[in-house]
């Protein structure tokens, strides 16, 4: 068995810029994502509510997720009182005590890929990460922004469905330079990856894995955000 993953272009200047605030709550308003969001990840859409109950699953799902992204660190990447914790089962424990995670976390899968994110072009990577598509020396850049991209965040994802992990425009950049590094024969996944990153280059953008999305609504509602190719 395994878990089924994409990587993705991610526009992270957007995203700590726009969305993180947004999220926390800080700017903007969230009321209409959040309608469009439960039409398509609530269990039977909200058609069958009224008008008063939808405003209030909007209510209470903001507050979630607002109350979730407060407390996160300023790379959105770091829940202390979480990763503080060393035992994984441990970890799930917690997050199953965690008021509004799994809003949260599906929340950010669709949020992400509204604003800052094209679900294609894209790279299926099958059940496993970049990595195991080349071989990468120790000790290079390459190896550690690789392997950066392929450590899976457990506090993003529910029950490792939604966002993995991202890296910035700044680690592509570091990593196209240092692609020489990236050793690989007759493989077309390994040909492909080399392709978006001359693209993610070329435009001065990231990359974003997620793992088992909910891949027709993010393929069919918001295409080509980033690139109009």
């Amino acid at each position: 068995m395994g878990y089924w993953c994409s990587l993705h272009l991610f526009d992270d200047k957007k995203f700590y810029s726009e969305v993180v605030p947004e999220l926390k709550g800080e700017t903007g308003d969230l009321t209409e994502a959040c309608r469009e969001f439960l039409k398509h990840y609530l269990v039977g859409g909200i058609s069958r509510f009224t008008e008063e109950k939808i405003n209030s699953l909007i209510e209470e799902n903001i507050q979630k997720i607002v109350s979730i992204s407060k407390s996160l660190d300023g790379t959105f990447k770091i829940h202390h009182e979480f990763h503080e914790i060393k035992d994984y089962d441990a970890q799930i424990r917690f997050i199953g005590k965690l008021e509004g995670h799994y809003e949260f976390c599906k929340f950010l899968e669709y949020y992400i890929f509204k604003t800052c994110a094209d679900y294609n072009p894209h790279l299926g990577l099958g059940k496993g990460g970049v990595s195991r598509n080349f071989d990468i020396p120790m000790k290079t850049l390459s190896c550690n922004i690789i392997g950066e991209l392929d450590n899976w965040n457990d506090f993003l994802s529910q029950d490792r469905m939604g966002i993995a992990n991202w890296i910035t425009h700044e680690d592509v950049e570091l990593l196209y330079l240092d692609k020489e590094n990236l050793h690989f024969e007759d493989n077309e996944r390994a040909e492909t990856f080399l392709e978006l990153l001359d693209i993610a280059y070329k435009n001065k953008l990231g990359f974003i894995v997620g793992i088992d999305m909910r891949e027709t609504q993010l393929e069919l509602l918001y295409e080509n955000k980033l690139l109009k190719i």
